[in-house]
Parts: structure tokens; sequence; C-alpha cells
């Protein structure tokens, strides 16, 4: 430690962001998500998370037409 550091620095972990509960409902919820996706069914909580994943699909164009 340099010498123009006060030797009584009390180190403190940073809290989590998350209590107990709060873990546990998250992990709850990631469980029910994957037991669905192993059915083959999309959960709604996901569906949004896979949508932005995949991006917006581009539009299949055939012809560009003026509108002037």
């Amino acid at each position: 430690m340099p010498d123009d550091q006060p030797d009584d620095l009390t180190v403190v972990p940073i809290p989590a962001s998350e209590s107990d509960v709060e873990h546990m409902r998250i992990k709850k919820s990631n469980d029910r998500d994957q037991e669905l996706e192993r059915e083959g069914r999309v959960s709604r909580h996901n569906q949004g998370y896979d949508e932005a994943v995949k991006g917006v699909p581009r539009p299949d164009i055939d012809r560009v037409v003026d509108e002037e």
C-alpha cells in the first residue's frame, strides 16, 4: 500500500443488487422457461428476448417503385 494511504482502511464488500428472495424468484422463472423450452414451447417471458436477438426480419422486396 502506498505511504500516502491511511492504514485504518476497512474493506467493505459491494452489496448485492438483489435479495435472496429476488434471487430465488429469478431462478424459478428461469427454471420454468427452460422446462417450457425442453418441451418445445416458447414462454411469453422469453419471446421478446428471442425476437430481439434475431432482429427484425427484412421484408422480401420484389420491386421498388418511385411514387413521385
